[in-house]
């Protein structure tokens, strides 16, 4: 516990100095809110940063390494001092103004990282789900010289994934020097503070820009709401199952996985949301992007309340939104829509039902877009679509799981609408861009009824993905506008009677939608009883002793990222460990996902067979030529290649290599 109490330490101080170093440039662009944006001022670190050090590293002007990320934080340091320098007397005026709202978002922070971090402890495997795939990006970029990262799980090729975020890890990795398999549960934990900070000073923000002269911590509440919500709230689906059929026997992946398995029918859909991905602790594309989502939000709402809007204005939100497609792809579809209804929306406010409000949104939209596709350009150049064109949907979700799915955004919207036909004529600028967000929610809902992405995924399953992914931000965009519906309603409603009735729903519904968490987070992590660490290795070790020693050797010994060749495994099981672990290149991993990255089955399977070849043939010339073709360095022969191959033929290797690590079982050759 002592230890893990510094690493969280550690990781807090170098996520701080960043954050601090970057508060002139937040409060330069976030002046107006309530915590003159402190709440983004580490994401925004972060984010500029890195790109500093990617631009540099894909371009090969400068390898990924240490110095070049210190170097980075220099640039950056230097620009904030700039801004400082033009700007001081302002900016030292409106930070001692907030300096409560910052201390508590610094503390909100904390608390966030603290807490997760403690509660990984209980259980922090990396292992099961797709924690291999997240792990293994971590390690393989750690090793990379250059940019784009080497697919550790199919050897010779980059990664054909969204692996900026994962990038983002491994930058927060070097930077603290702390070990992967501890800033992994790090990282989880700082999206979470990430994600309170964010929204807080979003939905506050929000309340503020309304000058209805409420009463400070009345404004404060509507952030304090929305934060939670966003973070550890759930679906209808606990209240309603859990009542109907008892607390007992309730299990929390079904409030994910409720269409199509209950009742079973050929529909198999996902329908997942943030406290789920936290207890699951999957480190994936959609959650890494969290930060940089509801970082997009607030500049979104930042440009469009402006009276005069500037390039640079435009330029920040595009760019934001580019880094948002190199993370998470779907997000840049997802919130083009959304800058889309919210530009249209403030132009019809602004000039009524015209043809120049259709041509200013458009505008203004394509100008966004096109500035977030220049900027994902480096990235784009070593990247092919995965995505194999859209079809309409072959199934349809019944309306009552719609409402148990999607109940607490509905009846916020109900409730916003009145309040807002109420008022129509006096609309404020907050006003419209949360309509906007609930909106967008809705379309977000309903295009997965209508149309789907199609991938690999057919059949049963064929419009999952594209609803986990869409409904996914239909989540996030609905949850954070919480707060500020509450206090709207209420500032609305003159009566005390009918306040008071409003906010008693409220809390009714809200302690409904978060006994979520109690249950996911009993089950998943064994009711917080037995306190394992934040090493999410420790299971291996315990698992396959003789398989993580081989792990420790690799890292200690071997530089760079030399080919090795282990079992290929199918997804989701424990094969492909040691590359995940180590971020060596393995000639083929696991198959559905490089399936899914390289278009077709035939790819990952021509290896797999060769691998075969190499395993069980008692040809060494042919094996050699085999081994020469992927340009194999060191073979692995353990438990699960024996388990893989029952005619593995292992005499050869000794001729074409000698063993350089020996325990048990398990023994890695270097070739000739």
């Amino acid at each position: 516990m002592q230890q893990d109490i510094l690493y969280i330490i550690n990781w807090w101080l170098t996520i701080f100095f960043v954050g601090l170093i970057n508060v002139p440039l937040t409060w330069l662009i976030f002046k107006k809110f309530i915590d003159r944006g402190y709440g983004f001022s580490k994401t925004l670190g972060v984010l500029f940063s890195s790109f500093i050090v990617f631009l540099l590293s894909i371009f090969h002007l400068f390898p990924f390494s240490t110095f070049i990320i210190y170097f980075s934080l220099f640039l950056l340091l230097c620009f904030n001092i700039y801004v400082i320098s033009t700007h001081r007397e302002r900016f030292f005026r409106d930070l001692l103004k907030s300096w409560r709202v910052i201390i508590f978002q610094e503390i909100l922070f904390m608390g966030g990282l603290i807490l997760w971090s403690l509660v990984r402890g209980y259980q922090p495997g990396i292992n099961g789900l797709e924690k291999f795939m997240d792990f293994g990006f971590i390690n393989s970029l750690l090793r990379s010289e250059y940019l784009p990262p080497t697919d550790m799980w199919f050897a010779g090729e980059s990664i054909n994934y969204y692996w900026y975020g994962h990038f983002v890890t491994a930058f927060l990795t070097k930077l603290s020097q702390i070990p992967s398999g501890i800033t992994y549960n790090l990282m989880l934990a700082t999206i979470l503070g990430l994600g309170l900070t964010s929204a807080f000073s979003i939905s506050s923000s929000l309340v503020q820009s309304l000058r209805l002269n409420l009463n400070k911590k009345v404004v404060l509440m509507a952030g304090i709401i929305s934060a939670i919500l966003l973070i550890f709230a759930g679906n209808f689906h606990t209240p309603y199952f859990a009542l109907k059929n008892g607390k007992d026997t309730y299990w929390y992946p079904d409030a994910t996985r409720f269409i199509g398995y209950n009742p079973d029918t050929n529909d198999k859909t996902i329908h997942e949301f943030p406290m789920y991905s936290f207890v699951v602790s999957d480190l994936h594309a959609h959650l890494i992007n969290f930060p940089f989502v509801l970082l997009y939000i607030a500049l979104l709402f930042r440009t469009l309340s402006k009276k005069k809007r500037l390039i640079a204005d435009y330029v920040l939100t595009g760019f934001v939104l580019g880094v948002m497609f190199m993370t998470n792809a779907w997000d840049f579809a997802n919130y083009s829509l959304v800058t889309g209804i919210a530009t249209l929306l403030f132009a019809l406010k602004r000039r009524g039902l015209k043809l120049i409000s259709f041509f200013e949104s458009g505008v203004s939209t394509i100008s966004i877009v096109f500035i977030g596709l220049v900027t994902t350009v480096p990235f784009l150049l070593n990247f092919d679509s995965i995505a194999q064109g859209v079809s309409t949907v072959n199934a349809h979700s019944s309306v009552w799981q719609l409402a148990i799915l999607w109940g607490f955004p509905a009846v916020l919207t109900i409730i916003f609408g009145y309040g807002i036909y109420r008022i129509w004529p006096k609309m404020k600028r907050a006003d419209i861009f949360v309509l906007a967000l609930l909106v967008s929610s809705l379309f977000l809902i309903i295009l997965p009824e209508v149309i789907y992405v199609k991938d690999i995924y057919i059949g049963s399953h064929h419009r999952a993905n594209t609803m986990f992914k869409l409904t996914y931000q239909a989540f996030v965009m609905s949850y954070l506008s919480s707060g500020y519906i509450v206090v709207r309603s209420l500032s609305i409603i003159k009566r005390v009677y009918f306040k008071l009735l409003l906010g008693g729903f409220f809390a009714i519904v809200f302690a409904s939608i978060l006994w979520y968490p109690s249950f996911a987070i009993k089950s998943y992590y064994g009711n917080l009883k037995e306190y394992k660490g934040l090493s999410g290795e420790t299971w291996f070790s315990d698992s396959y002793p003789e398989l993580y020693s081989l792990t420790l050797w690799i890292r200690e010994n071997i530089n760079g990222q030399p080919v090795i060749l282990e079992a290929p495994g199918d997804s989701y099981t424990e094969y492909n460990v040691v590359s995940s672990y180590t971020g060596l290149p393995t000639v083929s991993g696991w198959f559905v996902h490089e399936w899914l990255w390289r278009g077709t089955a035939d790819i990952p399977q021509a290896r797999v067979s060769e691998i075969t070849e190499i395993y069980t043939s008692e040809d060494s010339n042919y094996t050699q030529s085999l081994l020469n073709k992927y340009r194999v360095e060191y073979v692995i022969i353990g438990d699960f290649e024996r388990e893989k191959f029952p005619n593995l033929y292992e005499q050869k290797f000794n001729q074409l290599g000698k063993v350089v690590y020996s325990s048990g079982n398990t023994r890695l050759y270097r070739l000739n």
